[in-house]
């Protein structure tokens, strides 16, 4: 089963993220810090990550940068989620392959992890 990482610092939307991805047949870990998320970087493996740039402890761009300079981590899928479009290029140019623009649409979120990581696994309804 594939993991995917969601950092959001914002409780309902990674409650929500997490709830439809699991539901899709995906395992999901949340962290709502950018020091969690990599803590959970270094002691476990996953296949993507969701994350949110506007933290307070740590800017995503920041995360993002780390699992880009990390040669184990480097090769991981990273989706950028940001109320702020703008953003999109600060993403991009340091390695997020995708970017979502929120509020983020769980039909577009789900197909688009679905295209990254195969069709779902399998459906819990």
């Amino acid at each position: 089963m594939p993991k995917i990482l969601v950092v959001e610092d914002d409780g309902d939307l990674s409650y929500l993220y997490g709830t439809v991805l699991t539901r899709h047949g995906y395992s999901v870990e949340s962290a709502r810090r950018g020091a969690d998320a990599l803590l959970h970087l270094t002691n476990e493996p996953f296949d993507l990550i969701i994350l949110d740039i506007g933290m307070p402890d740590m800017s995503g761009l920041r995360v993002l940068e780390f699992v880009r300079e990390d040669a184990r981590l480097k090769q991981i899928p990273v989706v950028v989620a940001s109320a702020n479009e703008q953003n999109e290029r600060l993403a991009r140019t340091r390695g997020a392959q995708h970017f979502l623009v929120k509020p983020v649409k769980l039909q577009k979120l789900v197909a688009l992890v679905e295209h990254l990581l195969g069709p779902e696994p399998e459906r819990h309804t």
